[in-house]
């Protein structure tokens, strides 16, 4: 009779105590899949609206992180055209790419004259087919819809703002927003109480009087008069038919934002002569491709910077936004804390049940020992005890994390808000994300139960024979 026969009897022998360390053991493994399915899926969202947002790579002029909102004359690519037909011919890009298209980021403020209120605001100039093109990536194979957009490229003058900024707006009835929250009404006792209503109230008139310089007046209640610096620090206002409010994920960016044409965002922040952009965007077909599309584009980048006389960098979405790389140390951080007091948890609970089986079994080691078993095989008897509960036990658990995951999470259809969001995203578990995750876990728990079987089995095998038999 083998090792390994003997170990799966005495496992059965004490079947209650066997059980109890088994769903110990699977409770840890079924915790930890569920937890890592979890994060994989959230990062897997995060990467899929970051990449729809900002691309995997962009190409933008030096220093524009840092200073580029404040001067967009300065920090600007004015040769982007020549640059964006650089990267749709190269032949290894050509293989990469799903989508090259410009961006000129702006701010200033935004009023609406009909309903007197005014605000500041971050916008961006797109071109609307790359823009539509850009959200509707999903390499990581999310159940995110992509959205839709409708700015379009007939409608020059035509606009998207954020619901909230909407609100702030008072445009709430004009763009017949859906649960859009409204301003009450001063009394009067508060009217005469707010000592900066006047000031308020001055500047969309102001702006509505610029615009009209700029732009043929309407009456049109959708619509804004935008501001914004030139290069030479001079205002400039354009009028902006708002087509409709998009709610962005974000609450403080849903209260900024504004999306133009590109060519009406750089006549408003350039005039209409010249024409520049901010940043030129790639996104990828898959995001493993990353680093050899990063490095090929720097290349195109750095000759037709020093053709131009422009120096460019080239960055991708970890460098332009690093609370990606935070939230996903974050996660993996309590991942890591998870699997260590599962593991610990593993380790006592083997430890235990050996343990006590040896303490039974005294008489049995005696016996054992007299009919000639060596030291070694006493101790691999209890070893292969401990391997075979963590084996069976990890099996169990990530049999059941399946089964949970995939028939019960999955399936219920819950949803949370996260932080700094102010729309709901699906609560799911993806524990099929890696497979080196799923073996290593059962691998993992079945040899931190072998190790914690060696101590009390390195006890029994040192018993003395005479000293065992006594306990027969």
């Amino acid at each position: 009779m083998n090792t390994v026969e003997l170990a799966c009897r005495n496992i059965v022998r004490n079947s209650r105590r066997s059980m109890l360390t088994l769903m110990a053991l699977a409770v840890g493994a079924i915790a930890m899949l569920l937890f890592r399915g979890y994060v994989a899926d959230t990062l897997g969202g995060l990467q899929t609206t970051t990449v729809r947002n900002l691309g995997h790579l962009q190409v933008i002029p030096h220093g524009f992180l840092e200073f580029g909102r404040g001067n967009p004359g300065r920090f600007s690519i004015h040769g982007y055209e020549a640059l964006m037909q650089a990267i749709r011919r190269d032949p290894v890009l050509a293989e990469m790419v799903t989508v090259v298209t410009p961006e000129l980021q702006l701010q200033g403020v935004v009023g609406n004259a009909t309903g007197g209120a005014s605000s500041s605001y971050m916008g961006v100039g797109v071109d609307p087919a790359g823009y539509e093109a850009l959200h509707a990536w999903n390499g990581v194979g999310m159940h995110i819809p992509a959205g839709k957009s409708v700015l379009r490229g007939d409608v020059a003058d035509g606009g998207v703002i954020g619901v909230g900024l909407a609100q702030l707006l008072g445009m709430c009835d004009a763009l017949k927003v859906a649960n859009c929250k409204k301003l009450e009404p001063l009394g009067k006792a508060d009217a005469a109480r707010s000592s900066g209503e006047a000031a308020d109230q001055a500047l969309p008139s102001e702006l509505a009087n610029l615009s009209a310089l700029q732009t043929p007046q309407t009456n049109d209640a959708a619509s804004i008069d935008v501001l914004a610096a030139t290069p030479s620090g001079a205002p400039n206002v354009v009028r902006v038919k708002v087509l409709q409010a998009e709610r962005q994920s974000i609450r403080d960016l849903d209260a900024l934002y504004l999306a133009l044409p590109l060519p009406m965002a750089q006549r408003l922040v350039f005039g209409p002569q010249e024409k520049a952009v901010s940043a030129v965007i790639v996104q990828l077909k898959r995001t493993d491709m990353l680093d050899a599309a990063r490095v090929r584009l720097e290349a195109i980048a750095h000759d037709l910077g020093k053709a131009s006389g422009e120096q460019l960098d080239v960055m991708d979405f970890h460098d332009i936004s690093p609370v990606y790389d935070q939230i996903e140390a974050s996660y993996m951080s309590v991942f890591q804390f998870i699997a260590v007091l599962m593991a610990v948890i593993a380790l006592f609970s083997v430890a235990n049940a050996v343990g006590m089986s040896v303490s039974e079994r005294t008489g049995e080691i005696g016996t054992l020992r007299a009919l000639g078993f060596a030291q070694g095989s006493i101790r691999a008897l209890f070893i292969a005890e401990g391997a075979l509960i963590g084996l069976m036990g990890s099996v169990l658990g990530t049999v059941l994390a399946v089964l949970i995951a995939q028939y019960a999470i999955n399936a219920a259809g819950l949803s949370w808000t996260p932080p700094g969001r102010s729309t709901p995203v699906p609560i799911a578990v993806n524990v099929f994300e890696s497979q080196a995750v799923l073996w290593g876990t059962m691998l993992g728990l079945t040899v931190i139960a072998t190790v914690s079987a060696w101590f009390p089995a390195a006890r029994a095998a040192k018993m003395e024979v005479t000293e065992a038999l006594r306990h027969v």
